[in-house]
């Protein structure tokens, strides 16, 4: 038997990755478009963070640890890091 506070936990967990992939999805927009306007080498960037960006959602979907919620901070951070240097 499952004891509630530990699923309420994992529901917490996953509605946190669930807002975090969705604000993730909503940046890779944002910066598909700055890139696309941009040159080779932001180019270049933004397809190998795009890679990491479809692997960590496919994480993010299975997978409720600190490990994917760390993973997803990481890429997020990687693709702001990105957009600022595309101001």
């Amino acid at each position: 038997m499952t004891h509630p506070a530990l699923t309420q936990a994992t529901e917490d967990v996953k509605t946190e990755l669930e807002k975090s992939a969705k604000a993730l999805c909503e940046l890779r927009d944002e910066v598909r478009l700055q890139v696309h306007l941009g040159g080779l080498e932001a180019m270049y960037e933004w397809h190998r963070l795009e890679r990491r960006l479809q692997a960590t959602l496919e994480q993010a979907t299975k997978d409720f640890s600190d490990a994917t919620r760390t993973a997803v901070s990481e890429v997020t951070d990687a693709i702001r890091r990105l957009r600022e240097t595309l101001d």
